[in-house]
């Protein structure tokens, strides 16, 4: 906590108070592997197990303070994969 970071998206900057470890997405999931282009893809036609893109990400409860969206300061959950580290006031 304590961390400075930014949003990838919306370029705000803000601090870290709390991370909510392993909130977002699964290490694995039911994958349809060798489809052809055009196959039509139903429920059950499943036939492996695989790992997901991103994984488990953290929950990040973010103090905003360049958040111009808004007219006051606030706070707010976001995933950790759409906020960048800030190290001596540049992005890492």
């Amino acid at each position: 906590t304590g961390q400075l970071v930014r949003n990838k998206f919306t370029r705000d900057i803000g601090r870290v108070l709390g991370v909510d470890p392993d909130y977002y997405g699964a290490r694995q999931a039911f994958k349809v592997y060798g489809a052809e282009p055009g196959q039509v893809i139903r429920p059950g036609s499943e036939n492996g197990i695989g790992p997901t893109k991103d994984g488990i990400r953290d929950r990040v409860m973010v103090k905003w303070y360049t958040a111009y969206k808004y007219p006051t300061e606030y706070a707010e959950w976001v995933d950790g994969q759409d906020l960048l580290l800030l190290d001596a006031g540049y992005a890492v």
